[in-house]
């Protein structure tokens, strides 16, 4: 069994903002995949199950995910290497993703709870491109921010691919999504 988890934040306020693009596409993977999101107040998350697969989406804020990958992991004795997190990344271009295994946070603080609440950092992450601010923007406030109208108009291409790189990993696992999608 495999664990796909969106990383955001919870509530309204959050909604459309650069940082809950884990959530935007988790939600949309669910929703494509015909899943129905039911709510575990012990796992802290929103879940959906199938045989081969759960997908979660943490109710608490993004820097602490960790402790729902890992309610949700131990749950269903998934291993690490059986995760996949699904998060923005400011050090790609909008749009562009990347699968990556076994890698350090690069200062994301959502990975950083991933990591601390699985005890390791070998797990799977779809990093998916807000690009950086330009100028002095703060990037913690670069990413709480709406997306332009202009990146709207692209998201959902970019959350279709995303739903493709999910499901290849899936099927064939990270190595052949990361040969695919990278």
């Amino acid at each position: 069994m495999k664990l796909i988890i969106g990383l955001g934040n919870p509530g309204i306020k959050y909604k459309n903002t650069r940082h809950n693009l884990g959530y935007m596409v988790i939600d949309s993977f669910a929703k494509s995949s015909g899943l129905s999101w039911r709510y575990n107040p012990d796992w802290l998350c929103y879940f959906a199950k199938t045989e081969e697969f759960v997908v979660a989406k943490p109710s608490t804020f993004m820097n602490k995910s960790g402790e729902a990958a890992r309610e949700v992991a131990n749950f269903f004795k998934i291993d690490a290497k059986d995760i996949l997190a699904v998060h923005d990344d400011l050090d790609l271009d909008f749009g562009k993703i990347r699968i990556s295994h076994d890698s350090q946070s690069a200062g994301h603080k959502g990975v950083d709870s991933v990591i601390v609440g699985l005890g390791t950092f070998e797990f799977s992450r779809l990093r998916i491109g807000v690009g950086r601010p330009q100028g002095k923007i703060d990037p913690e406030k670069y990413v709480l921010e709406d997306f332009t109208q202009g990146e709207q108009e692209k998201l959902p291409a970019v959350v279709k691919t995303c739903e493709e790189a999910i499901s290849a990993y899936l099927a064939s696992g990270v190595e052949a999504t990361m040969n695919q999608f990278n």
